[in-house]
């Protein structure tokens, strides 16, 4: 059974991050455009990790919200940024977009969603495939 509101956890992986030629913050940026670094694992990898808040809109559909949730109610997504580390009119080096395309069903009993993303570009539109933590 679903039970919303409530927080889930959102993991990101990337095995490597791509080069970018200059000096930046990479990680999960909030509304208020801070960068919150990720975790450099033993293998190498790097992982994300924010909490979002899913709320039940009442007709089998879902919407998102919390401090690293960006877009419209019909197109959610959270940000993969490379901030610049000096001032800058621009200061965003790349921004990778990672859509939350979810239903109340998929969510139902998940306690966090995971997917890998590397690779993934600025303007990417495939689908992510993400893998679903649910409590037992």
């Amino acid at each position: 059974m679903s039970e919303f509101p409530r927080d889930i956890h959102v993991i990101l992986t990337c095995n490597s991050l791509p080069p970018i030629g200059e000096a930046a913050n990479v990680g999960l940026q909030d509304k208020e455009q801070h960068v919150h670094a990720g975790t450099r694992k033993r293998d190498g990898s790097f992982e994300f990790e924010c909490v979002v808040q899913v709320r039940d809109k009442g007709d089998g559909s879902i919407d998102f919200a919390g401090p690293f949730v960006h877009g419209t109610p019909a197109a959610r997504f959270v940000y993969l940024s490379w901030k610049r580390t000096v001032a800058s009119a621009t200061p965003w080096v790349q921004r990778v977009k990672i859509p939350l395309v979810f239903n109340a069903a998929d969510l139902g009993t998940a306690t966090a969603i995971h997917a890998d993303i590397t690779g993934r570009r600025p303007h990417a539109t495939e689908l992510i495939i993400w893998t679903i933590a649910e409590r037992h």
